[in-house]
């Protein structure tokens, strides 16, 4: 007699349960995750110090003391062959902050770099963390003093209003408010984001850059400005 082959039970269930069982577990570790994202984004905002309240005004009127510069119509990093202003004082800057305190960028006798920054703008969201970044490792020279002005506000682009966008990435630097028809970015030459101007202690143009850098561009600038 032929021996009749075993009865096995339908392995598909098995299966089945395994991939339901995978897509659980990938459900869970992914809501964990958004979990601890924003629980960073509220430490970050928290850390800030920016005013997060419902009617914080997100530009303010500017005063510009000094002749502008002419716009920077390169992109990159700007040099003595390319770049006039080169050498040249830039205007000093008068504004207030998300707080309305009064922030002024002029000639004090300490390098600066301005980043003038759109909240709307991608390359501007990619290259904040990534400024940070460099300074949590101890990237950002001594002697050189980082400024934001927020400028471009547009109240349909993403990331509005601006303040809570930079909380978010927890900037604790000085942060100007440009005027509404972008004042100070026109002064300070500006014509795409990000734009940047490095300024010495006597608050003259050492480069600028327009565009989003690398991380080793940005190290370099700030080693220029520190005289290493």
């Amino acid at each position: 007699m032929t021996a009749k082959a075993p009865i096995r039970p339908d392995e598909s269930g098995s299966s089945n349960k395994l991939f339901i069982g995978a897509l659980v577990g990938i459900f869970v570790i992914g809501a964990a995750l958004v979990a601890v994202l924003a629980s960073n984004r509220e430490t970050n905002a928290a850390a800030s110090g920016i005013p997060l309240e419902d009617g914080v005004e997100v530009a303010s009127e500017v005063t510009i003391e000094g002749a502008p510069l002419p716009a920077m119509t390169t992109s990159g990093v700007s040099t003595a062959a390319t770049d006039p202003t080169i050498g040249t004082v830039a205007p000093t800057l008068i504004g207030t902050d998300f707080a309305g305190e009064e922030i002024t960028i002029g000639p004090d006798g300490r390098s600066k770099v301005i980043m003038f920054l759109a909240h709307w703008c991608p390359h501007c969201q990619a290259e904040v963390p990534q400024v940070l970044g460099l300074v949590e490792d101890g990237k950002l020279p001594d002697s050189v003093d980082i400024y934001a002005v927020s400028t471009g506000i547009n109240p349909e682009g993403g990331n509005y209003p601006p303040n809570r966008w930079l909380a978010r990435e927890g900037w604790t630097f000085p942060i100007v408010r440009d005027s509404a028809d972008s004042q100070a970015l026109t002064a300070f030459g500006g014509a795409s984001f990000p734009y940047v101007v490095y300024l010495d202690g006597d608050n003259n143009v050492v480069a600028r850059s327009a565009g989003q850098l690398s991380e080793a561009q940005t190290e370099s600038q700030w080693l220029e400005l520190a005289g290493g």
